[in-house]
């Protein structure tokens, strides 16, 4: 399947996440504005670093940018627990149910010049299962991934400081690269910390030790 098919069905949601009973398709969706569901599931190796992703050219909302390791929507009669199979399409591997830890659902509003990104996003975490030069990701939808220290991660994200990386990309390539303001997807910068905020904290990492560290 095409995963940025424009015209993959969606269950359209009301204000409040509840299943309106309708079914669009997903340009429609975006056009319109209409709350819909889907997942992000953030990925650590164990040592304070999260996994992220850079989005291919092709997406249809925010192409070039860093995101959550895996994010993807609700495909229409999915629940969040059927969507992780989102990890094994972007990314080339499983993760079970039992892997994972539910941070919660969150609404999230994106407004772009073409399109109004309305979701109820229901948010996971878990650890690595590969080392991160093994992971063998879709390039339709990711062009590189890179492991990036919790820290510097908020502090890219909060106050736009450049932050130092590997990045992995197709066929085992290894680039050294700067991480900077323009790299975030502005649109969501709010969500994104609310969500590292909820990683930091199942991890036990204080907010403030890590601003400590950042500062």
């Amino acid at each position: 399947m095409n995963p940025n098919d424009p015209r993959e069905a969606f269950d359209v949601l009301t204000e409040h996440g509840v299943p309106t009973g309708r079914v669009k398709a997903r340009e429609d969706v975006h056009r319109d504005g209409d709350w819909h569901g889907a997942v992000h599931v953030w990925l650590h190796d164990g040592d304070g670093r999260v996994l992220m992703q850079r989005r291919a050219s092709a997406k249809d909302l925010s192409p070039n940018k860093l995101d959550v390791a895996v994010g993807g929507h609700l495909a229409a009669g999915e629940t969040a627990w059927d969507a992780l199979r989102e990890v094994k399409e972007e990314l080339g591997f499983a993760i079970a149910p039992s892997d994972v830890t539910h941070l919660g659902r969150f609404a999230s509003v994106r407004s772009y010049p073409h399109a109004t990104d309305r979701e109820y996003q229901d948010v996971f975490v878990a650890r690595l299962p590969v080392p991160v030069n093994e992971i063998v990701f879709d390039t339709r939808e990711v062009v590189a991934v890179q492991l990036v220290p919790l820290a510097e991660l908020l502090g890219l994200v909060e106050l736009g400081r450049t932050v130092d990386a590997e990045a992995f990309m197709p066929r085992g390539a290894v680039r050294r690269v700067k991480l900077n303001a323009d790299d975030v997807i502005q649109e969501g910068r709010d969500g994104t910390l609310r969500e590292l905020t909820a990683v930091a904290e199942h991890l036990n990492l204080t907010v403030s030790a890590i601003a400590q560290t950042t500062g």
